[in-house]
């Protein structure tokens, strides 16, 4: 019987997805974007290393049948003397087990190319725990390289060490210990341009990636925020049964997102897994579509 009150008093307090914000200051982010030392960036380029195919109905609320196809992207900042990566893709044997009795796209020439970024790198930043965010580091060869230059957040190295995204990935303290870690409240400028900002909701770790360029146009990478952009400009949120979400948080997220997207003209929201996305800001010369190697 107490037990049940104490349930019923906790449900009667949590806030409603409705009520939750998310508060982050984009004059303040601005701010930092500019306060390491340093030239800025001169772009930034993306890749594809694979995809799901996915029906629209899992992937937006009250979506459709129609077939979704969800790149797994990767994305280079490029400054005059070097770059950074921002995730690390996947490779093929982690692709396949998501699906492993029904093969989906894997494009094996590009996951090369990010191989090499990857290698050629002077920095990476990992946004979160996620198999196709780290895969591409966790399963390498040169693990041991690349985690050297690899940022994580204390919350990510947990993560990975004990709720894995897939079993395979899963990492040891002194694994976990050849990376850099960090932890901070809000926001991090990572680098000259780069500002990471706390967003979890998607996973307990998620950050998103503010990125200001030398010719001024800045671009925030949402990450997993929303899958598609059209998550944002309809403020619906995905609709997949094994996606374990703060549904609250992400909601929150959106409608932050969508008032950058109507206000910020300047700003570009780039999304993860939404290939007409990529696919548009690839065409516009906003977003490179060929790594800088």
């Amino acid at each position: 019987m107490a037990s049940d009150v104490i349930e019923a008093k906790e449900a009667d307090s949590a806030p409603s997805p409705a009520a939750k914000t998310f508060e982050a200051d984009l004059s303040a982010i601005r701010a930092l974007s500019t306060i390491i030392p340093g030239a800025l960036p001169v772009g930034v380029n993306g890749i594809r290393v694979a995809a799901s195919i996915r029906p629209r109905k899992v992937v937006i609320q009250g979506g459709d049948e129609r077939p979704i196809t969800m790149p797994r992207t990767a994305f280079q900042v490029v400054y005059p003397h070097c770059t950074i990566m921002i995730d690390s893709g996947l490779d093929k044997a982690t692709h396949d087990s998501f699906s492993p009795d029904r093969p989906e796209p894997y494009f094996p020439e590009a996951f090369a190319k990010l191989r090499r970024a990857l290698s050629a790198a002077q920095l990476i930043v990992l946004t979160h725990f996620h198999a196709d965010h780290i895969g591409g580091i966790v399963t390498a060869p040169n693990f041991s390289a690349l985690a050297q230059k690899t940022i994580i957040t204390a919350s990510t190295a947990d993560c990975m060490m004990n709720t894995p995204h897939r079993p395979h990935l899963r990492l040891s303290q002194g694994q976990i210990d050849a990376f850099t870690m960090l932890d901070y409240p809000k926001y991090y400028p990572v680098a000259p341009g780069i500002v990471l900002i706390q967003s979890p909701g998607h996973s307990p770790d998620s950050q998103m990636v503010f990125i200001r360029l030398q010719s001024g146009r800045e671009i925030l990478h949402s990450v997993d925020s929303s899958w598609i952009m059209d998550n944002v400009l309809q403020l619906k949120g995905k609709a997949a049964p094994w996606v374990k979400e703060d549904v609250a948080a992400v909601n929150a997220q959106l409608r932050w997102l969508k008032h950058i997207h109507d206000s910020e003209k300047n700003i570009t929201i780039l999304v993860t897994h939404d290939d007409e996305r990529f696919d548009a800001v690839t065409k516009s010369g906003i977003i490179g579509g060929e790594l800088a190697i």
